[in-house]
């Protein structure tokens, strides 16, 4: 799978319109974690709690293999961290990132306050500031120890700029 861009970053931060945009201007081609799992029928499409991520990541992995051509280079767009079942921050496990094998990882980030009014308008429900706050810090602390660990580059996307991390996807071939 190292054909592979990981950008990730919390439910409602602008990942899939970035990686959209960055399609439109590359040779990449846009897939989700969630299509790949097909969470619509895994679970409710509001639900943002993983009853068992491992599981839920083992069934990832045999997606993308399933899913991934050796010919074309891939933005996969996903997750860092997750809620657990009791509605808790819990980091991805290494192993799923190991397989996965990016050649980038990029975190997406932007204003908790931008975030939650996207995420409530999209799922009609109120979001707990914090809870948001503390999922982003978690998701950019565990993209840098991740990216760190298999010796890849990694990038920040924030507030929506993209522009850097095309010149650097390019220069990856």
């Amino acid at each position: 799978m190292s054909n592979l861009v990981f950008i990730g970053g919390i439910h409602g931060v602008g990942k899939g319109t970035i990686c959209d945009k960055i399609c439109e201007q590359t040779n990449f081609v846009h897939i989700t974690a969630s299509e790949i799992l097909r969470w619509d029928e895994i679970s409710k499409p509001d639900n943002k709690k993983v009853v068992n991520i491992q599981n839920t990541q083992d069934r990832l992995i045999t997606g993308l293999r399933k899913t991934l051509k050796k010919n074309k280079d891939y933005l996969l767009d996903g997750h860092f961290c997750l809620f657990n079942s009791e509605g808790e921050v819990e980091n991805v496990p290494i192993e799923t990132f190991k397989n996965i094998a990016p050649k980038l990882i990029s975190v997406v980030t932007t204003e908790i306050n931008l975030i939650k009014e996207r995420l409530e308008k999209r799922d009609s429900k109120a979001y707990d500031f914090h809870v948001l706050k503390n999922m982003q810090n978690s998701e950019k602390e565990y993209a840098r120890e991740i990216a760190l660990k298999l010796t890849v580059p990694f990038f920040e996307i924030k507030d929506g700029d993209y522009s850097k991390l095309i010149n650097l996807i390019s220069n990856l071939k």
